[in-house]
């Protein structure tokens, strides 16, 4: 705010220290010195423009830097976003398989517990039946009351030795199923863990990232803040500048007014009958009204393009009443044609010649050759700039005129 303050005032001295440089009188003596105060204002307007200009183009430049790293880092918070639901995820999918793969290592020593016992009763099974065996099958014919109750206890034997095996190789095979599904459960675990590192070393350079595009974000934004108060007060010193120029410019046309009212006769009669003041037309390249391409204020005139030296002729009868060069018409020629049936006195002025071949005061007829086309002046390329005065106000050519036909050879 202090920056644009101070910007604003200097705009308001350089505007007062202007006017005091250049005074424009209603009555200046001399054309010449009026045109030299043109000019120099028209420079310093330009030269004010031009600098206003880049430091907009600057700002423009510095704003479109602010969007495109606002828009950077609302992806990144986005993606920030995801990888935090990410990561939450694989630590809940990480947490899990840790569960399972506990789980599974306790259901193993469980079932390993479960085959030590089987396996100990087995071996205490084995061992009585060693035990009755060792008097060998003698004995234990001896020992049965009838062969019945031998093949029985055989039997028993055998079942109970069959049924032992059953019960270890079940839960043999149980124990490496768990084994598997502990194994699985801890290569489970081992993997969401290798994930939610990875996902934590993305979130921390992209909060990296962030921080730097923040910084990046804030200084861009201080140094929009002060190029736009910079344009701002470059803008009131245009502004000043340009107001000084269209004093001028009014101070010269005064002038030129007065002196071309010597050669204003009320008693001649205009016709109004006007013709195209050039040997055909193309094409209009600026209407009157539109913004013009030098200062982008509104056209005063109709602009023709045309090859340079392009014969340039008197629309109407009338007098020369200024044949001169100036600084945004260049080198110009303004005709009197007198007064018309609808009491309107009408003049007519043709701008950027390359050069004139009449003279003030001079008497001209329609069609007569009054210059050449040239670039001339506030000009951008070769063509004519031409206006129409009623009663010294600037009117549309062609509507005030139809007659002019423009846009077709005459």
């Amino acid at each position: 705010m202090k920056l644009k303050t101070f910007y604003v005032r200097a705009a308001a001295a350089a505007a007062a220290a202007l006017l005091f440089l250049y005074p424009f009188p209603a009555h200046a003596a001399d054309s010449a010195a009026l045109q030299g105060q043109v000019s120099a204002a028209q420079r310093e307007y330009e030269s004010a423009a031009s600098t206003l200009d880049s430091m907009q183009q600057q700002a423009s430049d510095t704003r479109q830097q602010v969007n495109d790293l606002q828009s950077q880092t609302d992806a990144l918070r986005g993606q920030l976003g995801s990888i935090v639901a990410q990561l939450e995820q694989s630590r809940t999918e990480l947490a899990e398989a840790q569960n399972q793969a506990t789980a599974a290592a306790k259901a193993l020593e469980e079932k390993q517990v479960a085959f030590s016992a089987r396996y100990d009763s087995c071996k205490q099974q084995l061992t009585a039946m060693q035990l009755l065996n060792e008097g060998g099958e003698i004995s234990l014919l001896m020992q049965a009351d009838d062969l019945y109750e031998l093949l029985t206890f055989w039997q028993v034997l055998n079942d109970l030795t069959e049924h032992n095996k059953q019960l270890l190789d079940e839960l043999d095979a149980e124990a490496q199923a768990l084994d598997t599904q502990r194994q699985q459960a801890e290569a489970a675990a081992t993997h969401a863990e290798q994930a939610a590192q990875a996902l934590q070393a993305r979130q921390d350079e992209l909060t990296q990232t962030q921080i730097q595009l923040e910084q990046a974000l804030q200084q861009a934004s201080t140094e929009l803040d002060s190029q736009q108060a910079a344009a701002e007060a470059q803008a009131a010193v245009t502004k000043e500048k340009r107001k000084a120029y269209e004093q001028a410019t009014a101070a010269l046309d005064a002038y030129l007014k007065a002196q071309s009212q010597k050669y204003q006769d009320p008693t001649r009669h205009c016709s109004l009958d006007f013709t195209c003041p050039l040997p055909s037309v193309g094409r209009i390249s600026t209407y009157f009204g539109e913004p013009d391409a030098v200062y982008n204020k509104p056209h005063t005139g109709a602009d023709m393009p045309a090859a340079s030296g392009t014969l340039i002729y008197a629309v109407a009868d009338g007098v020369v009443s200024a044949a001169s060069t100036r600084p945004s018409y260049g080198n110009c020629v303004q005709i009197d044609h007198g007064t018309a049936d609808d009491g309107s006195s009408y003049a007519t002025l043709y701008a950027h010649m390359s050069s004139f071949c009449v003279s003030a005061g001079q008497t001209v007829h329609k069609g007569d050759v009054i210059g050449y086309v040239g670039s001339t002046g506030s000009s951008t390329g070769n063509h004519l700039h031409l206006e129409v005065r009623d009663n010294y106000t600037r009117v549309d050519p062609e509507s005030k005129f139809p007659s002019l036909s423009l846009t077709h050879p005459w």
